[in-house]
């Protein structure tokens, strides 16, 4: 699909060429931080963990989007990170990337991309640094469409799951997640309310280092649901200008090294998608 594609939709053929700049600026500099760092130009270092989705079919603001109105079981990915790479112990904004695997079709998968916020109307925009995955609501902080619906899109961690120690937040998921019983509210809220939770997103086995290279992309969407307003339009061009300089300057084939990971492990039924007895429902 060609560069900026989804951000010029709807737009004004004069709107289009001040797009179109605003857009090549954003992923030029973007380009330039990834071929400095020779990798992600933001959240550089993380760690991949199998998921599982369960959405409950009560969407609240988010009932246009087919994937969160409809009772079900997705297989999943989820990417925890440090935005900045500030160094340890220094807490940083924490991002959590999530990918729902083919919900729309083969190959047309959901990405949802969070940091680290505060589940709280208007500031749910704002992001705020955190030093473990679980201390804080995450938030998508630029609006999603659905029908005639905007809102934001959020993970909000579980008092109950577990919490045990560890070196680093990394290292502390590790564990948790090792537990089973590691999960987070995926949810909605509109502009001038709170998070309505909507999904439970249960975090399983940590991945090989490999599919840290995965490559997430707000424009990855479907079912009704797509990134709303000017900046969403801007990352349209900001994040493939920006992997292409990644993948141009880091370590030869690591994003499709990455993908052959995860293809791998679906071909072994290891993401194999959950039988639909195990949908739940919202507790």
């Amino acid at each position: 699909m060609t560069l900026g594609h989804d951000a010029r939709r709807g737009l004004s053929a004069r709107a289009r060429p001040a797009c179109d700049l605003a857009g090549y600026a954003l992923g030029g500099l973007l380009g330039a931080a990834s071929g400095l760092r020779r990798g992600k130009a933001v959240h550089p270092m993380g760690a991949v963990h199998q998921a599982e989705l369960v959405t409950w079919g009560d969407p609240g603001p988010a009932s246009g989007a087919e994937l969160l109105a409809q009772v079900g079981s997705h297989s999943a990915l989820v990417r925890f990170s440090r935005s900045l790479g500030l160094p340890r112990p220094l807490p940083d904004l924490l991002g959590m990337s999530l990918r729902v695997l083919d919900p729309y079709g083969p190959g047309r998968h959901q990405d949802l991309l969070m940091v680290t916020s505060v589940d709280a109307p208007v500031l749910h925009h704002l992001f705020l640094p955190a030093s473990d995955v679980q201390r804080r609501p995450y938030s998508s902080s630029l609006p999603y469409r659905a029908g005639a619906e905007r809102f934001v899109v959020g993970a909000l961690p579980l008092p109950g799951s577990p919490r045990p120690d560890g070196c680093d937040e990394l290292e502390r998921l590790d564990r948790a997640a090792g537990t089973g019983s590691l999960a987070f509210h995926l949810a909605a809220a509109p502009r001038w309310g709170r998070f309505h939770r909507l999904a439970e997103l249960r975090v399983g086995r940590r991945l090989p280092d490999e599919a840290d290279a995965l490559r997430f992309n707000p424009w990855n969407t479907g079912g009704g649901l797509e990134p709303a307003g000017i900046l969403n339009r801007l990352r349209d061009y900001a994040y493939p200008i920006s992997q292409r300089a990644w993948a141009a300057t880091g370590p030869d084939g690591a994003q499709q090294a990455a993908e052959r990971e995860v293809a791998r492990l679906t071909a072994e039924r290891e993401l194999a998608r959950p039988a639909a007895g195990r949908a739940g429902r919202k507790p």
